[in-house]
């Protein structure tokens, strides 16, 4: 080999590992990323990212780990993506065994516990998630309260009860957003507590006393916001309250859902899989199921008021009206009696009022639902029905940034096989692949005797 030669080969050398350092240093510099998952598992959701770039106090997370400790790897790639989106987001990894004053000091009882400080306010979390976090975040750096009453008295939900038919799961989760919870037995009032942010009625079966759709229309009428979950075989004096003041007519029966019969195996859950465009539904991907539902129209269509659905059934569902026929499993789509499908299954009101002291424009708001089970503790784990309580009742409290952060999950992909492909799986790896490796072998021990 030639001196020039040798000197364009180590220069070639010199030039490409040149060109890998600078990329490598560019890349580090750059911190790019991207997330090939299908569930975007490894990225921030359009919600946190949103609440950390409005943060305008600094914010730091104490996390109580120690070294090498299930959960802390997980934890510190997370926090990594949180300081990425924002410079007022910082966080410090502490050994509660090494520095036992500093758990002490913020009362740590065991690891796995994480403080988020900002200015004199912290919030205390276990073992987070990103929907922890983030929420733990809005309310230390906005610690505003919140209190939603529950109406009771009259066969709703109870507001204590533990089993199936309890909401225990669903005020766990408000609990974690920092919600004050409470009964309301309007009877005894002659107002709406002032503190209300949100009433919340849920599978009323027996009517209201005139005083109390009284209390509910003045309260709305101030700008109040309602939550209202009907039980769909119970018929109340609350539906003539709500087609009077809210312009929604509840029709009296079930909806019947071919599709959801294919895929949850029952006609009487229908299920919503799109989403007509709401803040409330806003990137919102999840399956919501309602077992016995009814269903809306809107009446008054002259309204000042904004009517719009939430979710509506598939364009095969029907409203049946004839329960006696759906008792004796003979129910039949009557175009004369039922309503064909799509149905509204819910929706969501907003209209502005006059303040009558000091004439300010106030807002009411209210978000109904044609089901009630599907808030129950037997039902809110299934697909996106927790999220959709969640988003709804966020919204009501005009905090839409602390809608329901879940990534969909990982489905279960099943493969179904037919005769002929479960045979062709089977002889390709124990007789097709042996038998070419033979031929081979045979054939290349001829083509070396002929060589020789």
């Amino acid at each position: 080999m030639t001196w020039k030669k040798f000197a364009r080969l180590c220069a070639t050398i010199i030039i490409g590992l040149a060109v890998l350092v600078g990329l490598n240093i560019l890349a580090k510099k750059a911190d790019l990323q991207y997330d090939t998952t299908k569930n975007k598992r490894y990225s921030l959701s359009k919600q946190t990212v949103k609440v950390l770039k409005q943060l305008r106090q600094p914010v730091k997370a104490l996390c109580f780990y120690r070294p090498g400790e299930g959960g802390r790897k997980n934890l510190e790639d997370l926090l990594k993506l949180y300081v990425k989106q924002s410079d007022k987001f910082d966080f410090e990894f502490v050994d509660p065994d090494r520095s036992p004053f500093r758990a002490r000091e913020y009362k740590v009882r065991q690891t796995g516990e994480v403080i988020l400080l900002s200015e004199n306010k912290q919030e205390k979390i276990l073992f987070p998630d990103e929907e922890k976090l983030t929420n733990a975040l809005i309310r230390v750096s906005n610690p505003e309260k919140a209190k939603f009453y529950f109406v009771q008295g009259h066969g709703e939900v109870a507001f204590s009860e533990f089993g199936e038919k309890g909401i225990t799961q669903l005020k766990s989760s408000l609990k974690d957003q920092g919600v004050e919870l409470e009964k309301l037995l309007l009877a005894r009032e002659k107002k709406v507590p002032q503190d209300a942010t949100v009433v919340v009625i849920i599978g009323p079966q027996k009517d209201f006393l005139a005083h109390e759709l009284n209390l509910l229309s003045e309260y709305l009428k101030a700008g109040g916001r309602l939550f209202l979950a009907f039980d769909a075989e119970s018929k109340t004096n609350l539906d003539d309250w709500l087609e009077s003041n809210l312009g929604l007519r509840r029709y009296q029966g079930l909806v019947l859902d071919p599709v959801s019969k294919l895929i949850v195996g029952d006609y009487l859950t229908p299920l919503i899989q799109e989403y007509p465009y709401h803040k409330i539904t806003e990137d919102f991907n999840l399956m919501t199921l309602f077992p016995t539902c009814s269903a809306f129209e809107k009446v008054d269509k002259n309204s000042t008021a904004t009517i719009d659905p939430l979710g509506k059934s598939s364009g095969t569902a029907w409203l049946e009206t004839d329960i006696n026929k759906l008792k004796k499993g003979q129910a039949r789509f009557d175009p004369k009696e039922d309503v064909q499908g799509p149905l509204w299954l819910a929706a969501a009101y907003e209209n502005e009022c006059q303040e009558k002291d000091s004439n300010a424009t106030l807002k009411s708001r209210a978000v109904i639902f044609g089901d009630d089970d599907f808030l129950t503790n037997q039902y809110i784990g299934l697909s996106g029905n927790l999220d959709m309580a969640r988003n709804s009742l966020n919204w009501l409290r005009e905090k839409e940034n602390i809608l329901a952060i879940s990534k969909p999950k990982l489905a279960n992909s099943l493969l179904f096989l037919n005769v002929w492909q479960q045979q062709l799986i089977t002889w390709i790896p124990l007789a097709v692949v042996p038998l070419m490796c033979v031929l081979m072998a045979i054939y290349v021990g001829i083509r070396r005797r002929r060589a020789k």
